[in-house]
């Protein structure tokens, strides 16, 4: 008996498969890959005017609406700035397109081996990381490791990645990379696609999602995000990926 989901969360990376997943129109700041097990989704811009694929490539901060059918369905999603996600945008032509719909054999093979993984736990299993290594080599070879944001931009991120659970402020991580907090907003947004304080939204999502992972309670990975509560927590979710958490995360 396969569960009813499965998530899993590490560097910037998010992988979640469920079933008969329905979102409403929202933006995250991800570069997003769909894949069906075996029956076709459907996808929008606007929420009115739909697009029938199996498997699709979303461009980070993209408003976009997710209509599942009766099946399993892999998302995958890679923050922005890692450099991985820069290069398929780049190969794919992501940002003047916003979505493509990919066909390849090698997203045949992918998807099996994520099927293969969310059927079972064994050892002979691969793990998310070794396949997403296997698609990213198969579209765009192996990544460089070069990264394209402004130093002073990305210290700032490591910042704030490192801090979540400590109060800051715009204006106190632009003094920490000599920045004023005006041209530090500007630049940070310039530089991600973003706007400051979104961005640690995102942040502190994904921490409080590896809190769920480990098995806490929605009350305890909203502290763990350094969210005001559980209701702060959920609404956000919601914003970001057009449905509830409840709906997705259910045991």
């Amino acid at each position: 008996m396969p569960p009813a989901f499965k998530l899993f969360i590490a560097d910037g990376v998010a992988v979640y498969i469920g079933r008969n997943v329905q979102t409403k129109l929202h933006t995250h700041h991800a570069l997003e890959i769909v894949m069906a097990f075996n029956t076709p989704f459907f996808l929008s811009r606007n929420g009115t005017e739909f697009e029938k694929s199996d498997c699709s490539f979303v461009t980070a901060d993209l408003a976009h609406q997710f209509m599942g059918q009766d099946d399993f369905y892999v998302f995958i999603y890679f923050d922005a700035e890692l450099h991985y996600a820069l290069q398929l945008e780049k190969k794919l032509n992501l940002t003047e397109h916003g979505i493509i719909h990919y066909v390849g054999k090698e997203i045949t093979a992918i998807r099996n081996l994520f099927i293969d993984w969310f059927s079972n736990d064994s050892s002979g299993t691969k793990d998310p990381l070794s396949i997403l290594q296997l698609l990213l080599q198969a579209i765009i070879g192996y990544p460089e490791k070069s990264n394209t944001i402004e130093p002073r931009i990305w210290g700032a991120i490591k910042i704030v990645q490192s801090s979540l659970h400590e109060e800051f402020s715009l204006e106190k991580i632009a003094a920490s990379v000599f920045l004023s907090e005006s041209r530090f907003a500007h630049l940070f947004k310039e530089q991600t696609g973003i706007p400051f304080r979104r961005y640690v939204l995102w942040c502190r999502l994904q921490t409080a999602l590896k809190a769920v992972i480990q098995g806490k309670s929605f009350t305890e990975a909203a502290y763990e995000g350094g969210f005001s509560d559980v209701a702060h927590l959920s609404r956000t979710f919601s914003e970001m990926f057009g449905v509830s958490p409840s709906d997705v995360l259910k045991k």
